[in-house]
């Protein structure tokens, strides 16, 4: 499956640094359609490079700032290529969770780049929720009242505790496909997920198991792998 590519041109963008940003499709697995798209980008928030040339501390963006800059790129790149495949998934860093500016500040890049809350996922690592999960719930409170949705990134664990009230705010968990024929504490999860009507996107999930994996409520799947 052909990987849309793109770089976002500068020309009347209001966000200081614009980086490519590459579309990952996520697919029906028995089906085969295109149902929303991963956004990935080279740098984590993380990644910024803290001092420049003449040793001083070189500007960086809040993180509030820097998703709220992401959420406007990744929407522009996505309307330069005709991306029309939705939810836009856009990876959170736990900084920008914990900002009480994140939940205005995507909300009005949305608005510059004129594209609906609803479009865009915010994808959180289990980190995250697992590290300070009263303070990233209540940025994902804010941020589903200001209508974007929100998934759970757990390909690298899932630790982090899905009473009924967090899966209730939650649309999406993505998992490793591998991991959930090994651990039956992941098969509960991933029940419990579904019970609550969360999709569940299995990341390297086989082909052939598709019908395995509808059986468990399992239908989308991420860099699907051939039998091969």
């Amino acid at each position: 499956m052909q990987h849309v590519r793109t770089r976002v041109q500068p020309q009347g963008a209001t966000f200081p640094v614009t980086q490519p940003v590459r579309f990952e499709p996520v697919i029906h697995l028995v089906k085969g359609d295109i149902v929303n798209l991963i956004a990935e980008t080279p740098k984590r928030y993380e990644e910024f490079v803290a001092f420049g040339p003449s040793g001083m501390l070189a500007d960086t963006p809040s993180p509030a700032a820097w998703l709220a800059d992401m959420v406007e790129t990744v929407a522009r790149a996505a309307a330069d290529e005709a991306a029309h495949s939705r939810p836009l998934m856009v990876s959170a860093p736990i900084a920008a969770m914990m900002h009480p500016d994140t939940p205005s500040a995507c909300e009005a890049a949305a608005a510059r780049s004129r594209i609906l809350p609803q479009e865009i996922c915010i994808e959180v690592t289990d980190a995250s929720l697992s590290q300070s999960k009263k303070d990233v719930t209540r940025s994902i409170e804010a941020l589903r009242r200001k209508g974007f949705r929100i998934a759970i990134d757990a390909t690298q664990t899932w630790c982090t505790p899905l009473d009924t009230g967090l899966r209730l705010m939650l649309d999406s968990v993505r998992i490793d496909a591998g991991e959930l024929w090994r651990s039956s504490d992941l098969m509960n999860r991933v029940e419990a997920a579904v019970a609550c009507g969360m999709a569940v996107i299995a990341e390297k999930a086989r082909y052939r198991d598709g019908s395995d994996l509808a059986a468990l409520g399992i239908d989308l799947g991420a860099r699907p792998r051939t039998d091969a």
